[in-house]
């Protein structure tokens, strides 16, 4: 990838704007859709102490704990994964777009003193049974160490997805011997969008959650995942990890929710498997991995489908 195809940004875009070239954008008329190859960087980032406390304590982090949760690169960031889409060249349409996975790999804890190099791009599409999937994939690093990195997988859902896709036989629930109850107020996404930027209308009112199809606003995915490493990560022990998850059905707001997981085990690597559940056990939010390995490449995990 040459210098020409590289976005690169002194400071860091702003999200409200975004939200609004995302409502007016049209995507590209083509009949087999691509992904431009662009990469977007921006240089000499530092978190913001302020911020990063406030995040901390909205979804349940200890905000006094030193360096950044393992969860919060992804908001440094998320401008940039908006820039991307937001290409004159980006075929597909952004709002409908639905966030269905993300692995993060963290090779050691980002202080707050560190400066950061961020860059994202594209990984090509995949048509699957749904529709349309691609993968944004984000290297941060320091001082020429890469320090995280995550792949956020995106679905433009077919208009005919329904009738393509075949049934499958669900298996049975896994069992877990822990769990955590979860309550989930109404102006949930609205406190998540303070301390992330991110202010998709599908999270912050009944009302506007409806004009994008939805009965009532939903939790971010983002935030549940957050919450999710502030009751594991401390079971681990580890700076070196990574967490993979699959955001399966939405979580509507208000909520009562539970979550599951077994003990870590106690050899290396070691690893533990969550599942965010409605509170009836019905419906499953949320499920993914915690795993920590035992060398120094740490791949991506796939969660089993």
């Amino acid at each position: 990838m040459t210098d020409a195809t590289r976005l690169h940004f002194q400071d860091t875009p702003g999200l409200l704007s975004q939200y609004g070239r995302a409502l007016l954008a049209r995507p590209g008329k083509t009949s087999s859709p691509h992904l431009p190859g662009i990469e977007a960087w921006q240089t000499s980032v530092r978190a913001d102490a302020d911020k990063v406390a406030a995040y901390a304590r909205v979804c349940g982090f200890n905000p006094d704990a030193p360096g950044l949760p393992i969860t919060y690169p992804h908001i440094l960031a998320f401008p940039l994964h908006m820039e991307l889409m937001l290409h004159k060249d980006f075929p597909l349409a952004l709002m409908g777009l639905v966030h269905i996975r993300n692995h993060i790999t963290q090779h050691r804890t980002i202080q707050l003193s560190d400066k950061l190099d961020i860059c994202c791009r594209f990984n090509p599409l995949q048509e699957t049974d749904k529709g349309l999937e691609f993968d944004i994939c984000t290297e941060i690093s320091c001082g020429g160490e890469i320090v995280w990195e995550s792949v956020s997988t995106n679905l433009a859902r077919h208009p005919r997805s329904s009738q393509r896709r075949t049934a499958r036989v669900r298996p049975a629930p896994a069992s877990f011997s822990e769990h955590e109850d979860w309550e989930l107020a109404s102006n949930l996404g609205r406190r998540y969008a303070r301390v992330s930027g991110d202010s998709n209308p599908i999270h912050l009112f009944t009302l506007s959650a409806r004009l994008f199809g939805f009965p009532r606003h939903i939790a971010h995915g983002m935030w549940s995942k957050a919450r999710t490493a502030a009751t594991l990560m401390p079971l681990l022990n580890s700076e070196r990890c990574s967490l993979s998850c699959d955001f399966r059905l939405p979580l509507f707001l208000p909520a009562s929710a539970v979550l599951h997981w077994n003990p870590p085990q106690q050899h290396t690597p070691a690893s533990t498997h969550f599942e965010l559940r409605s509170s009836d056990g019905h419906k499953t939010h949320l499920q993914g991995r915690v795993f920590i390995p035992d060398t120094a490449a740490m791949m991506p995990v796939t969660t089993q489908q």
